[in-house]
């Protein structure tokens, strides 16, 4: 019968059994879980909180009146129906929607806390639900699960065939599951910083039942993710005086140049890697390319190439979010991938370059333009101090030869790979004219 099947059986059950436990949770001690709550998910009541297989609402609301924005998301619509009355009559903000924990309605890296009371217990699919729940907690952000175990032993089987049902009980895999068992499986996740700690008193005197503990783990914030949001921040930063200091002069003549790299063959698709405020991506899209996509870490600068796009009128020019070093792209979608600028503030070229060609269409072109000492290569004279700002480990193209960008275009798999000069091309503050590309082909 499948996944379908048991979701249904365990809604159901839940349905059914919606009073007698909403009753439960007078055993609790709600001060001590507000204390609690308040102690492990910290001061910031600007991070958003989803309370998988809420019920009747017993977390959400209160992680909710605590100032954290809050939906709870369940199975079973009699449960939650406890959860918004509970909500209305205790003055919880909280939202409640219906859906399962293996398949959860956000966007990845969106959500700062998931939690959950005893749920963890009835999974069905676990290591399903943990990618889920890793999927959509923000780099940073933490899962929370609360239960009640035995101590030193982990999760106890309180009643054997608790649905009756012997698909849906088969698929409890972690009903008993021991305290290490439960570590291993958000750490198998992807989950850093993992521990069960204890929670004493969390429920009230005269209840003879195994102490509450919580399951936790951290999505951990990575290199990438730590230089995105430095490049992002710096760039933003400086879009609005960035065109004042590198304005291109003689716009008929960089046509002419990019005509030459790009080709005379007008219905291509190109990308223009790290597009800035849409310089070169806007000049393609006048030239009668016909599909011309720009993308960028920095919002604040593509809001100035939109406007110009809008400006000029070019229906044929469109932005988008991306990182160079991830593009969200499907194999082999364009024909040409060109980037101005951009190779010097690289952190990781080498992963940078494979992802151009694996973007690229067979037979396309990777056109990389940069301003060069002749003869030599990229030399930046503030990269320390860039590299400061931006909060990277390191730019190994601030300071390189331009043989050693070659050596690596062909080393990723580009033929034919040459660096061209682009006579005539400086900027409107300067006469340099040090300008280059660095090209290369897909073979067929």
């Amino acid at each position: 019968m499948g996944l379908d099947h048991v979701i249904k059986v365990i809604g159901d059950y839940w349905d059914e059994r919606s009073s007698e436990f909403d009753k439960e949770h007078d055993t609790e001690d709600g001060k001590a879980w507000e204390a609690a709550l308040s102690e492990l998910l910290g001061k910031d009541t600007n991070k958003s909180i989803v309370d998988l297989g809420t019920g009747t609402g017993f977390l959400a609301n209160m992680t909710a009146r605590l100032g954290y924005p809050t939906v709870g998301i369940d199975l079973s619509r009699e449960m939650m129906k406890y959860a918004v009355r509970h909500g209305k009559k205790c003055g919880s903000p909280a939202m409640y929607m219906e859906g399962s924990a293996l398949e959860l309605p956000f966007m990845e890296d969106s959500v700062d806390y998931i939690i959950n009371a005893r749920l963890i217990w009835t999974l069905v699919e676990p290591k399903k639900a943990l990618k889920e729940w890793y999927r959509v907690i923000r780099p940073g952000g933490k899962v929370m699960c609360f239960n009640r175990m035995q101590e030193e032993v982990g999760l106890t089987v309180w009643k054997d065939n608790i649905y009756q049902d012997r698909e849906t009980d088969s698929s409890l895999e972690i009903m008993s599951a021991g305290m290490e068992e439960l570590r291993e499986l958000l750490v198998n996740s992807g989950f850093t910083e993992v521990e069960i700690r204890k929670l004493p008193g969390l429920t009230r005197p005269g209840y003879d039942y195994e102490p509450w503990f919580v399951l936790m783990g951290t999505k951990p914030v990575t290199k990438r993710q730590t230089e995105e949001e430095g490049m992002a921040d710096f760039w933003d930063k400086s879009a609005a005086d960035y065109e004042a200091g590198h304005a291109l002069a003689d716009k008929d003549t960089w046509k002419k140049r990019l005509g030459e790299f790009v080709g005379e063959k007008r219905k291509i698709h190109i990308l223009d890697v790290a597009t800035g405020t849409g310089m070169i991506a806007n000049m393609l899209g006048d030239m009668g390319y016909e599909r011309v996509l720009g993308v960028d870490v920095s919002e604040q600068m593509m809001y100035i190439a939109l406007e110009h796009a809008k400006e000029q009128k070019l229906e044929n020019v469109a932005y988008k979010y991306a990182n160079a070093l991830e593009l969200p792209f499907e194999d082999g979608t364009f024909d040409v991938v060109l980037s101005s600028r951009l190779l010097w503030t690289l952190t990781e070229p080498q992963a940078a370059v494979r992802e151009w060609k694996r973007v690229l269409k067979k037979g396309g072109r990777l056109i990389a333009i940069n301003e060069l000492e002749p003869g030599d290569g990229i030399r930046c004279g503030e990269i320390e101090k860039y590299q400061k700002d931006i909060k990277a480990e390191e730019l190994p193209f601030g300071n390189v030869k331009q043989d050693n960008i070659v050596e690596l275009l062909k080393e990723t798999g580009f033929a034919d790979v040459r660096i061209e000069s682009m006579p005539g091309c400086h900027l409107l503050n300067s006469d340099r004219e040090n300008w280059y590309a660095f090209i290369g082909d897909l073979k067929e």
